[in-house]
């Protein structure tokens, strides 16, 4: 991710006059007007950060911390923005239908985990369904 930061201080871009603008400053410049911020942000190694217990789920006033992580979602926003001007070709279309599927369930996925160690740590009991079963359904 740092290196794709390092990539788009190099990277021209046209301005809105419709010129290509290749002058490093210029590019520089524009960069940390626009999309740095969020790059930066979205950059940021979440999960060492949580492993080297720089913060911490249960610590208070640090649950908000993860939606930074929403940054990454811009990232996808300004790569769709790039992408639809090819939008006439339709494996393009289906590549991105399924990659939005892809998403979606991942998402979903994350939901499920969440509402399922929020209940883990909220009755704080194991969860071993084989104990549980063995007992309310034994034939002794």
């Amino acid at each position: 991710m740092f290196a794709d930061i390092a990539l788009n201080f190099r990277t021209t871009y046209v301005s809105k006059k419709g010129e290509v603008v290749s002058s490093s400053r210029s590019i520089a410049v524009n960069y940390l007007k626009s999309w740095f911020i969020v790059d930066l942000l979205a950059a940021l190694p979440f999960d060492l950060l949580y492993a080297s217990d720089v913060y911490s789920y249960d610590e208070p006033g640090t649950g908000h911390i993860h939606l930074l992580k929403l940054t990454r979602l811009l990232r996808l926003a300004r790569l769709l923005q790039k992408m639809d001007r090819y939008s006439q070709y339709s494996a393009l279309i289906l590549t991105l239908l399924m990659l939005s599927f892809t998403l979606v369930a991942h998402w979903l996925a994350c939901l499920w985990f969440v509402i399922a160690d929020y209940e883990r740590n909220r009755y704080r009991q194991d969860w071993d369904l084989g104990e549980c079963w063995d007992e309310r359904f034994s034939t002794d």
